[in-house]
């Protein structure tokens, strides 16, 4: 175990050059700006916890989804992959009962009281909840939790889709998992994530986000039995053909304060569901659906009827597209990446905010991606829960400055970024 002093020398001269490849890809700008990044990491650990102490680095990335949108709430499929854009830690153990977490960017430290454990109404969607409920989590299952110091600095662009609460959530877990010797594996830390962001945060999150953190990769999973879901990690080597990026567009509208719109779809999807006695919809036979729609149509309304539509097709979809890619047939996950795309606007309808008709960032970014890309072999879809955030792009490359030039003359240089799948998940790298 180094000094943070000690670490810092090291990524200076090259001595982890090979680790920071492994996990942001081998271009040479990208290289420096990565050692300057943990660099100043370490640095600014010390100006808020002190020099000379022994520390270790984390990282937790975040996500795309691919498939499966507001499917994994109602026990489907879903299916999404780890980016290299990322959250790192430095963290070390502390003497007492506290947890203390600067982020970058964010004024307030968080400084979590491990003697309390219940959710406090002063933390509720905010980073001090997650950290808690995590806390919170690892003692429920019997595990020893300690206080440590810990500095955060996240590439993964906040309020956006990406799932920046899910790498958070999964970089804690990890501090947690390895600084207290807990054992436990990355799908039960992920699991411990929705609990903290469900309980603690308030928001009612499934299961995806966590898991595509905590294990890299591209994730398919199979939430029908939720306590035990099924996940298969499909390796991303050789996964996009050659020449084809995926990019996202951050539109520069956050979804941060939206949660009351998210919960909307979740609360209006089981209210169909409870027509049927049911508590999800991955419990409803479709064909039960159709048969009674004049009778939920009159007991829920069209909206959650619609967003009901959406779950049926979203989930066939999910499969659908899992298969394409394990067969290679990449053409055809990009047909069902577009259909995917068209059925957010006309039957989930969370590509915009209804009471506010006048923001829809998310809706030009999606017509001007049509616009660019239409008879490319691109597709393009919402990223993400929705409502705000980015839009989502796999253009071919020979079309990419023309994509990157169109999206940044109207959302502002640098809101086009260019995405590769990250095969590792979060954890402890030095």
């Amino acid at each position: 175990m180094a000094t943070s002093a000690q670490r810092r020398q090291e990524i200076q001269a090259g001595v982890w050059d090979g680790l920071l490849r492994s996990l942001y890809g081998p271009s040479e700008a990208v290289l420096a700006r990565q050692r300057a990044r943990w660099c100043a990491a370490l640095t600014d650990f010390e100006r808020y916890f002190g020099p000379g102490r022994e520390v270790h680095l984390y990282t937790a990335p975040g996500r795309a989804e691919l498939g499966g949108n507001h499917t994994d709430h109602q026990h489907g499929y879903g299916l999404a992959a780890a980016v290299n854009l990322d959250l790192i830690g430095v963290a070390a153990r502390n003497d007492d009962s506290y947890i203390r977490v600067k982020s970058w960017g964010f004024n307030k430290l968080d400084v979590i009281d491990l003697s309390e454990s219940d959710p406090q109404a002063s933390e509720s969607t905010h980073s001090a909840s997650l950290i808690r409920g995590m806390a919170e989590g690892f003692a429920s299952m019997g595990k020893p939790v300690g206080g440590y110091d810990a500095y955060t600095v996240s590439d993964v662009l906040r309020g956006s889709g990406l799932s920046s609460s899910a790498a958070f959530e999964m970089a804690m877990g990890a501090i947690m998992n390895e600084e207290f010797h807990c054992g436990l594996t990355p799908a039960q830390v992920a699991r411990l994530g929705q609990y903290a962001e469900n309980i603690y945060f308030g928001k009612p999150s499934g299961l995806l986000d966590q898991l595509a953190s905590a294990l890299g990769g591209v994730i398919f999973a199979d939430f029908a039995d939720p306590e035990a879901p099924k996940i298969q990690k499909i390796h991303t080597q050789g996964l996009l053909p050659e020449g084809m990026v995926l990019c996202v567009t951050d539109t520069r509208g956050s979804h941060s304060e939206l949660t009351a719109a998210f919960a909307a779809i979740r609360r209006e999807m089981e209210s169909v569901a409870a027509c049927f006695g049911c508590k999800v919809l991955g419990q409803v036979p479709e064909s039960a659906f159709w048969a009674r729609l004049p009778a939920v149509r009159a007991a829920c309304g069209d909206r959650a009827c619609l967003r009901a539509v959406h779950f049926f097709e979203e989930n066939a979809r999910t499969l659908a597209q899992y298969h394409a890619l394990q067969a290679g047939d990449f053409g055809a996950f990009l047909k069902l990446v577009g259909e995917s795309g068209h059925a957010s606007f006309t039957l989930c309808q969370n590509v915009y905010c209804g009471p506010h008709p006048a923001r829809q960032e998310l809706s030009v970014a999606l017509a001007l991606s049509q616009h660019l890309l239409e008879g490319t072999g691109g597709a393009w879809r919402m990223q993400g829960g929705g409502f705000a955030g980015t839009s989502q792009a796999f253009v071919p490359q020979a079309w990419l400055e023309h994509y990157r030039c169109g999206i940044e003359k109207v959302f502002g240089p640098g809101s086009c970024h260019l995405l590769t799948f990250r095969e590792q998940g979060a954890g402890r790298v030095l």
